[in-house]
């Protein structure tokens, strides 16, 4: 079938034509069609049976260009075969916490996949202040599965290497090359901002050749280090929860990369909900302490519990195995020593990335919410200027952090200036 855009008008008419949807809708005559796709890439509509609300499912397709930018910045539909991979091996390896696909198709770049209707995106969530007690531990499960069952800790080597080689996501990544770890340190002309920041703010990010120097070493990790199939974007944007249940969703720059880069993106997108809290929850009359140290202790859980689980699964497959990655332990405490200088150099990874994360959202093209929609200018440099300081030392200063908890204080210590 040839590629065609789908469109409010045509969508009941595709589904119509699909088997797999046959016994999900009773009928198509009655269909609500919502497009409410707002993120950078694609296209997502919401299909609903009006008689019948049980009856839904989302359809989400990639166009030949990039939406955010429009047909004069061309990119391959064909991104879509990743992420719907990506789907697949994820809802595999973790189906409690990824949404069950009922249809894919290459020619039209498409997937049809289970509504979520009963979870909201997790950034919106947060930003009016809402507690998800399970999050950090459904995160935490996720990662932990998806980057330990797909690296070489797991799989066979040949097994391993075939798939990397398959998931070569060329155009994503340079996406991400360019707009996370490049542009913003270089006064790019996509850069966007925010008026009242000071210059000496975003000068430290981009004239001092220790931070230059780090970033270049993390981007050289991003382009080098094909750990594991990683999500390529887990931020709270693509996460959906509910009190009880948490969905990862839109892995389109999926790819073999380094495993930092996934708890890196998420510590980093915590840590600015944090930062914003300061001024929303004090707009919403409330005081911004209780708020804000539940987002810290997430921050904390979420790399503990991560942690945890990783090692709890590599310790296992090492006992089911009779044998240690690093060969024969001969001492009986080579293997746990090896584990935990892999975790050091993960953790290390993970700062860096949360800081090259957290930078690019101030003075990159694509911002969050949270902070980019506080009305006062002054208030919204104020933590921006945070964001920028506390990501500046998570890059440079990696290596030295001895945990969690110190970075936990950091950003406490620099949000209170």
């Amino acid at each position: 079938m040839a590629f065609e855009r789908i469109t409010e008008a045509t969508i009941a008419s595709y589904l119509a034509g699909l088997p797999a949807m046959a016994g999900h809708f009773s009928s198509f005559d009655d269909l609500d069609v919502r497009e409410v796709g707002d993120g950078n890439l694609n296209f997502v509509f919401i299909v609903t049976n009006r008689r019948n609300p049980d009856e839904t499912v989302v359809v989400k397709q990639a166009v030949p260009f990039l939406r955010v930018v429009g047909e004069s910045w061309p990119l391959t539909r064909h991104r879509m075969d990743f992420e719907v991979a990506a789907l697949e091996r994820f809802g595999a390896l973790c189906p409690e916490h990824v949404p069950a696909i009922y249809h894919s198709s290459s020619d039209m770049s498409l997937v049809v996949m289970r509504n979520l209707r009963n979870h909201r995106i997790l950034r919106h969530e947060l930003m009016e202040g809402l507690v998800f007690p399970r999050m950090a531990d459904h995160l935490s499960t996720f990662m932990a599965r998806t980057l330990f069952h797909t690296s070489d800790l797991y799989l066979g080597h040949d097994v391993k290497k075939e798939a990397a080689g398959r998931a070569i996501n060329i155009e994503l990544c340079k996406i991400t090359e360019d707009f996370v770890l490049t542009h913003p340190y270089e006064d790019n002309e996509t850069n966007v901002y925010n008026p009242a920041l000071p210059r000496d703010a975003v000068d430290a990010i981009q004239r001092e050749p220790a931070l230059r120097a780090a970033v270049g070493e993390i981007k050289y990790a991003f382009m080098t280090r094909a750990e594991a199939l990683i999500h390529g974007d887990l931020h709270t944007g693509s996460i959906m929860a509910n009190a009880d249940e948490t969905f990862v969703i839109d892995p389109e720059f999926s790819f073999y990369g380094p495993m930092g880069f996934d708890p890196g993106a998420l510590i980093a997108n915590l840590l600015l909900a944090y930062l914003s809290q300061d001024y929303r929850q004090r707009a919403m009359g409330r005081d911004p302490a209780p708020y804000r140290d539940w987002l810290l202790s997430v921050t904390r859980e979420v790399w503990t519990s991560f942690e945890a689980k990783f090692l709890g699964l590599w310790r296992d497959e090492d006992g089911r195995r009779g044998a240690s990655f690093i060969g024969r332990d001969l001492d009986g405490h080579s293997a746990e020593a090896f584990r935990q200088a892999f975790m050091k150099r993960l953790f290390a990874d993970t700062l860096g990335f949360a800081g090259v994360k957290m930078m690019r959202r101030i003075v990159g093209l694509a911002k969050v919410a949270e902070i980019a929609t506080i009305p006062d200018l002054e208030e919204r440099a104020r933590a921006e200027v945070a964001a920028l300081r506390l990501g500046a030392e998570l890059a440079k200063g990696r290596a030295g952090f001895s945990g969690i908890g110190e970075i936990v204080d950091l950003a406490r210590g620099l949000s209170a200036k």
